[in-house]
């Protein structure tokens, strides 16, 4: 079955060969582009056991009630004892339903993160094939679709959103903002975007790195007063800010961080705006590097906070696209250029190869061999085990916070 993951990056270097140094409309490469982008959704959304997150939404899906006049009850628990939100709970419910089968929510997640992510992608670089590449090789496709699925649907509105906005559309964007925090709270952190107008230059990553040092060094008191204020909310939602909050790094995990989130990308995104001929893209790429700097500044500083990183993967990539297909065609500060590639490759690999002792797997192996629902006798057992231990928060004085 692992045949169809190189049967879709053999297609995208060819597509990206014929197509991706085409600057102007063309219907050829648009089809191509929607013929991947449902290759994606329907290899996630015929797939069976794949991810690790996926495992505990199967067991939740089991205990929803076919009965739609429960829908309120179930909305309830959902938010008092696992902290998600109503339109994850009404969607399962509407699946349970009318299919009775998790794969219907797993086709549906599938079907909005990856059309809104290569709808969204198509407005802001002509090179598709190599984002989508990138998208893939860096296992971002797989934990959108697998490991944060409420999240993901939240992302799909959160990008449509981000595109009105840029447009000039802007009521558009906080209505989507309040659809996707039905789906997932972290989509809060969107609100963000319209801040993020700075003009960017070399300062505006000097300034970012000592903000993300400052707020590193005062954690501690601004954490400690987060946790004060969820005390006495839902158990779920407080203990979801005890785990992300109790999470610290010491200075060269800071520095690391630092390096994977804010430097190597703010590298890759300015490269992107400065060789930008078009005035308008070269404008909307602005705040989307703005942007993931402010996203940047706290997933460097504070590791509970990475998941909101997640909001700025795809400006990221759509940035590295254009990044990997100038590579060798302007000199300028070739150099910096290949370190950067060089340590955003690392950061990469260092996801593949995380290593799970119980089950003596590897990050990777969460997504393959792939695995479809046409084989549901495959072995996949070893998943849910090893993603039990990841999620485990190992009580070491140098990852656990100390808090007063």
């Amino acid at each position: 079955m692992t045949v169809f993951y190189l049967i879709f990056i053999g297609l995208t270097i060819y597509f990206s060969i014929r197509y991706d140094g085409i600057e102007e409309y063309d219907s050829h490469k648009v089809h191509r582009m929607w013929l991947m982008c449902g290759y994606l959704v329907c290899l996630s959304g015929f797939s069976y056991g794949l991810g690790a997150d996926k495992f505990t939404y199967m067991e939740e899906f089991e205990y929803y009630s076919k009965d739609l006049s429960e829908t309120g009850d179930f909305i309830l628990k959902g938010l008092m004892i696992r902290g998600q939100m109503p339109f994850w709970t009404i969607l399962n419910m509407v699946c349970k339903t009318v299919f009775d089968s998790f794969y219907a929510v797993q086709f549906l997640e599938s079907m909005a993160i990856n059309i809104a992510v290569c709808y969204f992608v198509m407005k802001y670089t002509h090179r598709y094939f190599i984002f989508l590449l990138i998208y893939f090789l860096s296992l971002q496709y797989f934990i959108f679709n697998t490991e944060v699925m409420r999240e993901g649907f939240a992302l799909a509105l959160v990008l449509v959103g981000m595109k009105f906005w840029m447009d000039g559309k802007r009521w558009v964007f906080f209505v989507m903002l309040l659809l996707a925090l039905m789906f997932h709270l972290s989509a809060a952190i969107a609100i963000l975007f319209p801040f993020a107008f700075i003009r960017i230059s070399w300062k505006t990553l000097l300034y970012a790195f000592l903000a993300a040092a400052m707020v590193w060094l005062i954690s501690d008191v601004i954490l400690g007063r987060l946790i004060l204020a969820v005390l006495g909310g839902s158990e779920a939602m407080s203990t979801k800010v005890m785990y992300y909050s109790l999470q610290a790094t010491s200075v060269f995990g800071f520095i690391r961080h630092a390096a994977r989130y804010l430097v190597f990308p703010f590298v890759i995104m300015y490269t992107s705006v400065q060789f930008e001929p078009s005035e308008e893209l070269k404008r909307c790429k602005e705040r989307f590097t703005a942007y993931m700097c402010m996203l940047a500044i706290f997933a460097s500083a504070i590791p509970g906070f990475m998941r909101f990183y997640n909001y700025a993967y795809i400006l990221y990539f759509i940035a590295f696209a254009d990044f990997i297909f100038l590579l060798f065609r302007v000199k300028e500060h070739l150099i910096i250029r290949l370190a950067t590639l060089a340590g955003s490759l690392f950061f990469v690999l260092d996801l593949y190869t995380g290593h799970y002792k119980i089950t003596n797997t590897y990050f990777y192996e969460f997504f393959y061999p792939y695995t479809c629902v046409l084989n549901e006798d495959a072995n996949v057992e070893f998943r849910p085990i090893a993603h039990q231990e990841a999620t485990m928060l190992k009580v070491e004085d140098k990852s656990i916070r100390n808090i007063e």
